[in-house]
């Protein structure tokens, strides 16, 4: 791919590689739009969709106003990042096409979107070593990166800044306390601990430091697997927005039922992800994580091309920060829980009464495991906090 961001701009037409073979097009249309349209020869060959929203058919998808197809434009970085590459490529927000070209070597999940007739590279990490003690994670935050990796919106969890690295032979996402949301890195390291005994999988984190002393937690890719030759394989994965064709700012406009009886429907065991989606749902009510939305949960392939829910992750205690409601409505609220609301939610993922009843008990185990007193968090956060949380315990406990 060329290095002068600015000529992005200029490129009219985009090949999309799935599973590092040429699957599609996108094209910029006429009108300003953007259109996506299987390859001929991808037609035929029995290979999975690009997307679950966009089925193998030899009908373009347009989109009007530069903006892309949901899925693509969901592959996008968000917040900070997005400002970064934008003010990199000298183009506006809504031209996604451009800001799409200059991550698109290395997006989340196996698509890869390069300019037509060019072979998708592997981007250099923004930090390769496996000393970060030697780095400065604040120039890693304002540096131009091109891995997109998503997250950075205006709630808590996800205003926190976040970049790659490759640290021994492994990927990772490091992810740096925002400006104002303080301790968010410990916040997070923490109820991603506690969520290991909801006995499903959970992203694996740890916390490092920088030269500086600065925090930074570093967070295993999970979309990424090494082969016997040691190469990378990318495994699908689709957030619950991209899976019901929604853009990255529609991802507080649905309610949980809706967003999990869409990921669980790609399931290969939707019932067992059905159970998965309710142990998320109600882990993040009984700790105080107000920033579950659509994009904060995710379905992972194998390379069978089977889904299954993939690991926990983005999940601190927004309550810290005074964000006292769920994201997405769940039977129709997003404060003021009681059990009954969680037995109906439990029922409208089609969960056996014994089955909500067990994995409610494994929640409050789990959840019981989060001493927010171990954070830096003092006075009335604090206090307001575990006053909401034990109401919370309470109520579903029964």
């Amino acid at each position: 791919m060329a290095d002068d961001f600015e000529e992005l701009k200029f490129v009219r037409a985009a090949d999309v590689h799935k599973g590092g073979v040429l699957a599609g097009h996108l094209a910029r249309t006429g009108q300003g739009g953007v259109s996506f349209s299987y390859a001929a020869e991808y037609l035929t060959s029995g290979l999975p969709a690009v997307a679950s929203s966009l089925p193998v058919t030899d009908h373009p998808v347009e989109t009007p106003a530069g903006a892309l197809p949901p899925f693509f434009a969901g592959l996008l970085p968000e917040g900070h990042r997005l400002s970064v590459l934008r003010d990199a490529t000298k183009t506006s927000f809504d031209d996604e096409l451009t800001l799409l070209l200059a991550v698109g070597a290395d997006v989340p999940g196996d698509v890869q979107v390069v300019p037509s007739g060019e072979i998708p590279t592997e981007p250099a990490p923004l930090a390769d070593t496996s000393r970060p003690e030697e780095l400065d994670f604040a120039a890693l935050a304002s540096a131009v990166d091109r891995h997109a990796i998503p997250g950075v919106q205006d709630k808590a969890s996800a205003s926190m800044l976040t970049t790659p690295l490759a640290l021994r032979g492994q990927r990772y996402l490091l992810k740096l306390d925002p400006p104002n949301h303080a301790h968010l890195l410990v916040n997070e390291a923490l109820h991603l601990s506690a969520a290991k005994d909801l006995k499903i999988p959970v992203a694996k984190s740890h916390i490092i430091a920088d030269m500086h002393g600065l925090p930074g937690l570093l967070v295993e890719r999970f979309d990424r697997v090494q082969d016997k030759d040691r190469s990378w394989v990318r495994l699908p994965m689709e957030d619950g927005a991209q899976v019901m064709g929604l853009p990255p700012a529609s991802k507080y406009s649905v309610t949980s039922e809706d967003v999990a009886a869409a990921l669980a429907g790609q399931c290969k065991a939707p019932l067992v992800a059905s159970r998965n989606l309710y142990l998320q749902f109600v882990f993040a009510w009984l700790t105080g994580n107000g920033d579950l939305h659509a994009k904060n949960l995710s379905i992972l392939g194998d390379r069978h091309g089977g889904f299954v829910m993939a690991p926990i992750y983005d999940i601190p205690c927004t309550l810290l920060y005074g964000d006292d409601s769920l994201a997405l409505p769940l039977s129709g609220k997003t404060k003021n829980l009681k059990a009954k609301h969680w037995a109906d939610f439990a029922f409208a993922l089609g969960l056996p009464q014994r089955a909500a009843t067990a994995a409610n008990t494994l929640a409050l185990s789990a959840s019981g495991k989060v001493k927010l007193e171990d954070l830096p968090f003092t006075g009335s956060p604090l206090r307001g906090a575990l006053r909401e949380l034990r109401f919370r315990r309470g109520e579903l406990a029964g």
